[in-house]
């Protein structure tokens, strides 16, 4: 026979078994619920901001992403956004404390670095973006945005054989990219290699048959190694195409 204590003590424990899981799930509900609630608030935010950017709201859109990071301070899509927000709006060195703290969140994503280095660029830190750009070649040393931009970042410093060596490994990659050859061109008309620049351009001549301004550059190179036969057929395509700039050196080199 079960006495009145053991029976008073099974309902209890029964009851608060029951009472502990009732207030269990509704814990798990409101916890389910808030995170719900704040996820869906930070996906809002970072819609926002994306569109205050595109607009060029750059001052909502940082507001928008601070924001966003209060809510999220461990994912580092909202630091590398705002970074490239503050970029565009000129706000490099913002940017670059952006960047460290995505780079710290997610060390392998190659695009903090990317942008992080032409920041550096932008204030004159070149070692410090040829090692950003440095870092993601050593792992990827076929990218060719990377190639580019470091390229850029060495003839910024001045360091003209290793910008034209990415730009060579660049155009190897892509052999029909207009633009890499127009930037090559360019790189070797301050190497002054005249002939390797007209050479580039005639090949963005074919790749980019809208860049009528080619045949005014040619021109212009074609007189810097005394072609002048060679430079005056230049300016006259030039003209053909209205590139009215072409005129006066028309006029005094080739009538």
């Amino acid at each position: 026979m079960i006495s009145p204590v053991w029976n008073f003590i099974c309902t209890l424990i029964e009851y608060m078994t029951t009472f502990f899981y009732k207030t269990l799930v509704f814990l798990v509900l409101i916890l389910g619920s808030s995170f719900s609630s704040l996820a869906q608030n930070g996906s809002e935010l970072l819609i926002k901001a994306n569109r205050a950017t595109l607009e060029r709201n750059y001052t909502q859109a940082i507001s928008l992403y601070n924001q966003f990071i209060q809510i999220h301070p461990n994912d580092f899509r909202g630091y590398f956004n705002r970074g490239t927000t503050e970029y565009n709006a000129k706000r490099f060195s913002d940017a670059i404390e952006s960047f460290d703290k995505t780079i710290s969140l997610n060390p392998i994503y190659k695009e903090a670095y990317y942008y992080r280095g032409m920041c550096y660029v932008q204030r004159n830190m070149y070692t410090e973006a040829i090692n950003d750009y440095t870092y993601v070649l050593k792992k990827d040393s076929n990218s060719v945005p990377f190639l580019k931009q470091r390229s850029e970042a060495y003839a910024a410093n001045e360091e003209y054989d290793r910008a034209l060596a990415d730009l060579d490994k660049a155009v190897n990659l892509i052999k029909l990219s207009g633009d890499l050859y127009k930037r090559r061109a360019e790189l070797k008309v301050e190497m002054k290699d005249i002939n390797g620049a007209i050479r580039d351009y005639n090949s963005v001549e074919k790749l980019i048959p809208e860049y009528k301004m080619v045949h005014y550059i040619k021109g212009n190179l074609y007189l810097e190694v005394e072609e002048v036969e060679f430079a005056c057929d230049e300016f006259k395509a030039a003209l053909a195409n209205d590139i009215v700039v072409a005129d006066q050196p028309y006029l005094q080199y080739c009538k």
